[in-house]
Parts: structure tokens; C-alpha cells; sequence
């Protein structure tokens, strides 16, 4: 939700003023898409709303979420005034070790990675209960603030300059001018899209607000560093950390919005954007709060740094205590038997996500790049057939690692590609006194979060 984190896909399909086409929105049959692992048997379920489209072995995952999305399909079209006008199909994709949702609201389609989300940037939830609404709160809220429908996507409009002609039997000179003019169905900013998602309803809290996104926000606004309203509004041009800090700013601000001016107020903002005079979500929030958007996020951006300097009065941080300050991603700090030495996964000198595995004295001095796969190699990073690459390393986002009681060994957790090309997670062993001894102890098992046993003897995962 890698961050690993949620994925709202903005389809604009864009269509020339000079050859009016309408885009029709498709039937979805998975077992036609180009998907690696059609091995494996399609089959639907259907209900009042939605088709829900599983492979073999999947069925009782199927039947839950169909279950849910028609318990949340009321009151999230009751908010919005807005129901689909087709039933949405919902794609449940279960053989990749990789969690994710994504919403083409376009086509009254879903995508759902099955696995649980386990990220150390966000606390504990049902994941399908809290992937299925927010999802479905995309399908259902952008719909709403379309300005046409989700037959007509777009439209744009272009000139283009030609150099003059020389030769006779040349009807066009060479281009050297272009401009283009779009005009868009939507204009929802990322921010009030997942804000709107993570916040679903009043009543419906599958997702909270909890202390690691608190930690996140309250340490940019303390710091200065808190997204700007207009740099809310798109995922483009950041890195991850501040990708998964426009989530947290959108959910933070829109809980602020609905307190403030009532739950009824994520519906009005969605029903003025879908206005053909409105072009700005800062118009829309004037239009329902009476106060222009730039004014309303300066005052919660306010109402934060009140509360969060109340929050941290007599808190005292000790710097000299600091074991590694470099790096956003700093996981798993686990003490090695002899009591001398910390193991701990950090993505130090990095701006994304992927993490490699040191250690240190106990009080951070002397700090040793312990392990980082040759992501070089063709045995570490293999292509799909769909394109798609997938880097067989330690995966910070969803896997601790355990340090055998004799701490000789660690056990950690890796993704592999099978024949078949799916990529599941399974276990492995590092000799600590050659850690280049690495050797793999399951196949397509499916496990993370590895410790040892008391005595060593067995690992559970």
C-alpha cells in the first residue's frame, strides 16, 4: 500500500477533436489478457454488482470478496450518489508474492493482489475488507467527478506548423510546430483520490489512521518538509518515501476535511469537480467550505503544528544514541547472540526502497555491509514474458529475518521465479563467517517473517 503501498491507475485514453471517436469500455475475460501464469483454469463468480474473476484454487478467496464488495458497495455509492452502470469486474491475481490494488475506473475494473500488505510504514488491517473498498471508492469517486462519461475520456485539440514547401510534388513541408490543447473528463489530484480511498466512510474504517503514518506526518510538519497542497497532487517526480507521504497527507487532510465540514462535504468536492466551470480542486473545496482550498490547507497544516508541538513537549532525543541516521528504510534491528553486534536492513544511500543487510557494534561506530545480491546477474533478475523485472533480494517491505542462537547462521526470506513464472517467497540460509554460503532450503513455499527455534533445531516462518 512498496512502497509498496496502493496503485491508482489514471487511464487517460485521449481522442482527436478532428475524428470524434467514443471509447467503449470492454468485457474483461482474464484468461485473455496477457497474464504469465494462464496455466492455471479462469472461472467467475457473479453477484447483483460485481463479477469477481479467480483462477483454480482461489475460490474461497473469491467468495469473501464478492462477500465484501456487495456489503460495501451500498454505502459507498450512498455517499457519492453515484452507482456503476455495469457490474465491476474484479481481477484476483494470487501468484505472485506481491500485494497491491489497482482501480482502471475507466472500465469498471479491479486488480487485487491476494496477499496480505505488510508494511512497516502503515499499522495492521483485514487486507481484502481494506483493498476492496478503497479500490471501489476509486471506481466510484472519480466516476462521480467526471465532467462526461466514462465513454468520452477525453479529447484534445492540436495544430501543427509546417515549413514552407519547395518542391512541387511535396504536399507538406517538414513539421516544425506543434501545440496541443487537452481536455480532460477528470481532475482529481492524487491526494483527494486516495485520501478519499483510505478515509472510505465514517463507518467503514478497514483502514485507520495509525502511529506510523502519524510518525511520518508529524516529522514533516515539525520539520518544514510537509507537501505542499499542489505538491499533493501528483505521485510524479518523487521518491518513494514522498510518494507514500502524499498518501498519508492525502488521508490526513481529507479525515480533516470530512471532520471539519461533515463526511457529506467528500461528495460535494467530487460533485463540484465534475462541474464544467470547476478546473481546480482548490475551486471545488471554495464552492463547498465557502473558503478557497489554499486557505483551508494552511489552516489544518496549523491545526497540525499545534497539536503535534503539544504532542512532543518534554520529549528529549538523545543524538549521541543515534545508530544510523542515513536512509528512510532502517528495519528489523536484531541482536546477535554474543550481545557485541546488531543486524538491521537499511537502504542507506538510496532513494527507493530496496534495502541491503549490515551490521554494527552495539553502539552504531563500525557499520559493515553484511549481504546485497548481484542484481547484475542473470540469476538475480529475470523478465517476464508481461515485462515486468523482479530482482531476487531481501525484501525489506515484508520479510524480518531471524539469527540462529548459536549465531553462526541467518535465516532470511527471498523471492524466487519458478517455471512458470510466478515469484514466491521462500526460505534461506547465510553462513555468517562466509556470507557469500548462502544455501536455499524451500521451493515455492510461500514464507516470510523467518526466526529460529530456542535450540536452533527448526525455523518457523
Amino acid at each position: 500500500m512498496r512502497v509498496p503501498f496502493y496503485i491508482l491507475s489514471l487511464t487517460l485514453v485521449l481522442l482527436s477533436a478532428s475524428l470524434p471517436t467514443t471509447l467503449h469500455a470492454q468485457a474483461i475475460d482474464p484468461s485473455l489478457l496477457i497474464y504469465p501464469y494462464n496455466h492455471i483454469p479462469w472461472y467467475t463468480l457473479e453477484s447483483d454488482h460485481f463479477q469477481v474473476h479467480f483462477q483454480e484454487g482461489n475460490d474461497r478467496t473469491a467468495r469473501v470478496v464478492i462477500r465484501i464488495a456487495e456489503e460495501v458497495y451500498g454505502p459507498i455509492t450512498d455517499l457519492y450518489r453515484h452507482k456503476p452502470e455495469t457490474k465491476v469486474s474484479i481481477v484476483l491475481k494470487d501468484r505472485e508474492d506481491y500485494s497491491n490494488g489497482a482501480a482502471y475506473f475507466f472500465d469498471n475494473k479491479i486488480d487485487i493482489w491476494v496477499p496480505a500488505l505488510d508494511s512497516p510504514l502503515r499499522g495492521t488491517n483485514n487486507w481484502l475488507r481494506n483493498v476492496i473498498t478503497h479500490e471501489f471508492v476509486h471506481i466510484v469517486q472519480i466516476q462521480a467527478s467526471m465532467k462526461r462519461s466514462r465513454r468520452l475520456p477525453g479529447i484534445y485539440l492540436q495544430w501543427l506548423g509546417y515549413e514552407n514547401v519547395r518542391r512541387p510534388d511535396v504536399l507538406y513541408g517538414y513539421p516544425n510546430a506543434i501545440v496541443t490543447y487537452p481536455i480532460f473528463s477528470m481532475n482529481v489530484p492524487a491526494w483527494f483520490a486516495e485520501g478519499t480511498a483510505q478515509f472510505m466512510r465514517s463507518d467503514l474504517r478497514y483502514d485507520t489512521w495509525d502511529s506510523h503514518r502519524d510518525m511520518i506526518m508529524r516529522t514533516r510538519v515539525l520539520n518544514g518538509t510537509a507537501l505542499s497542497l499542489d505538491q499533493m497532487g501528483t505521485f510524479s517526480n518523487k521518491i518513494a518515501i514522498e510518494r507514500e507521504v502524499t498518501y498519508n497527507s492525502g488521508f490526513a487532510f481529507t479525515r480533516y476535511l470530512a471532520d471539519r465540514y461533515g463526511e457529506d462535504a467528500l461528495f460535494e468536492i467530487s460533485n463540484a469537480l465534475s462541474r464544467k466551470d470547476v478546473h481546480t480542486i482548490t475551486n471545488a473545496i471554495g464552492k463547498v467550505t465557502g473558503t478557497n482550498g489554499y486557505k483551508v490547507y494552511e489552516e489544518w497544516i496549523e491545526s497540525l503544528k499545534t497539536d503535534y508541538t503539544t504532542g512532543i513537549e518534554g520529549v528529549r532525543i538523545d543524538e549521541n544514541a543515534l545508530i544510523e541516521g542515513d536512509g528512510f528504510v532502517n528495519y528489523y534491528a536484531t541482536p546477535h547472540p554474543d550481545g557485541k553486534r546488531l543486524y538491521y536492513l537499511s537502504n542507506r544511500g538510496r532513494d527507493t526502497y530496496r534495502a541491503s543487510l549490515y551490521t554494527t557494534d552495539i553502539d552504531g561506530a563500525e557499520k559493515k555491509l553484511v549481504y546485497e545480491p548481484d542484481l547484475t546477474g542473470a540469476d538475480h533478475v529475470h523478465t517476464l514474458s508481461c515485462g515486468h523485472s523482479f530482482e531476487f533480494r531481501l525484501r525489506p517491505d515484508n520479510s524480518a529475518f531471524g539469527i540462529a542462537p548459536d549465531g553462526n547462521s541467518l535465516v532470511f526470506s527471498q523471492v524466487r521465479l519458478n517455471k512458470f513464472g510466478e515469484t514466491y517467497r521462500d526460505l534461506h540460509i547465510m553462513d555468517l563467517s562466509n556470507t557469500k554460503k548462502i544455501r536455499r532450503i524451500t521451493s515455492n513455499a510461500r514464507l516470510h517473517e523467518p526466526a529460529f527455534s530456542p535450540d536452533g533445531s527448526q525455523i518457523v516462518a
